[in-house]
């Protein structure tokens, strides 16, 4: 019984995000936050909904590109409802959760940015893409452990790979834990196939 509630009330989160119904949405993860873990609100209600959007993009792209915009800023509440009711507790270390300039899928960062701060990760998430001297003050926090990379668009590997080369260059010291389809293409000390290995690897890393 325990897990059919637990999987109707993730199943209302994700509905609600393809619907783009915001009201739905916040309600059904006001519940799921009484009882579950962040990482399962998002891996099982969130990310459930974009699994759903895409596999519907690839059977009508115009039809479902339609539904894009109420989708992503009704995820974008859920995501700021999360952060409200989950507050930093003391920071275990901190890292830059950050795309680079070009890249347009912005919202796998966002979530994972989401994630490691109800894990105790001091993050710092530019909402803007990046290049080096963006993050040069965040780049001197004596606390930074880590920087992770959401890496999709083709086009940005260039963009990738001199970010890469210009963090080893500054601190070396700082792990870079790389996700998405150029992942393993930019020189990253890890690569996360989910959001749920990136704190692994973290905690493996640290």
């Amino acid at each position: 019984m325990g897990s059919q509630s637990k999987n109707d009330v993730l199943g209302l989160i994700a509905a609600a995000i393809l619907s783009g119904d915001k009201e739905s949405a916040v309600n059904a993860t006001r519940e799921a936050l009484q009882r579950y873990s962040v990482e399962d609100i998002l891996n099982k209600g969130v990310l459930a909904a974009w699994d759903t959007f895409i596999s519907l993009y690839e059977k009508d792209p115009a039809g479902t590109l339609k539904s894009w915009d109420a989708a992503y800023f009704t995820t974008r509440r859920v995501l700021g409802l999360i952060e409200s009711a989950t507050p930093l507790g003391t920071p275990l270390f901190s890292a830059i959760v950050a795309t680079v300039i070009g890249e347009g899928h912005t919202l796998m960062r966002d979530i994972i940015a989401t994630y490691l701060r109800s894990k105790n990760v001091k993050v710092f998430c530019p909402k803007r893409g990046i290049r080096i001297d963006d993050i040069k003050s965040e780049l001197s926090d004596p606390s930074l452990r880590f920087l992770v990379l959401s890496c999709i668009d083709p086009d940005t590997e260039v963009h990738l790979k001199n970010l890469v080369a210009s963090v080893r260059q500054l601190r070396p010291g700082v792990k870079i834990i790389a996700g998405g389809p150029l992942a393993s293409k930019i020189g990253a000390d890890a690569v996360a196939s989910n959001m749920s290995e990136v704190f692994a690897m973290m905690k493996a890393l640290a």
